[in-house]
């Protein structure tokens, strides 16, 4: 049996400001150490890869807690995870957590490809960076093809979706008749 356990908004916004000040300070840190010179790649504090895997396990902690806020909101006591990925809000957090990893990954330092074969590659160039531009632009792809399946689930939400306005048609007149 499960334990239930009970936040308020103010507890569910602490923790959502919680997971996007480390989120943000990771990014930096990526950001920041990405691209060395060869004689300060050995003062990287962090695992670059392993900062981006839990980027990517924040972003989906914070799709949830979004999720659980809204749904607060919404005047709902109980937040069902399943229920919840059924719904458009779903994918808008996560097209949006995509959308922001994909931003971050293209403001990430990297050596120029070109330069780089032509100097004989990154040891020869006196540089050291754990992302290559190779490998970010892989990473974005992935995430693009991700972050475009939820963009189509919006899109279907968007265009198969009804809601009944009769109880306040009367203030759109103007707008129906157009």
């Amino acid at each position: 049996m499960t334990k239930s356990i009970k936040f308020n908004p103010k507890n569910i916004i602490k923790i959502r400001e919680e997971i996007t000040t480390k989120k943000h300070d990771y990014w930096m840190n990526i950001r920041t150490t990405n691209l060395l010179s060869a004689k300060q790649a050995g003062m990287r504090k962090y695992d670059l890869k392993a900062l981006y895997n839990e980027i990517m396990q924040m972003s989906e902690k914070l799709v949830y807690i979004k999720g659980t806020l809204a749904a607060i909101n919404n005047g709902e006591t109980t937040f069902d995870k399943e229920a919840f990925k059924k719904t458009n809000n779903y994918n808008i957090f996560m097209a949006t957590e995509y959308n922001e990893a994909i931003a971050q990954l293209k403001m990430v330092p990297t050596i120029d490809p070109a330069t780089k074969s032509k100097k004989g590659g990154a040891a020869k160039m006196g540089k050291n960076e754990v992302f290559t531009s190779a490998k970010i632009a892989s990473l974005i792809k992935e995430l693009e093809l991700k972050a475009l399946n939820y963009k189509n689930n919006m899109e279907e939400f968007n265009s198969k979706t009804e809601i009944d306005i009769s109880s306040i048609s009367d203030m759109f007149k103007n707008e129906l008749t157009a």
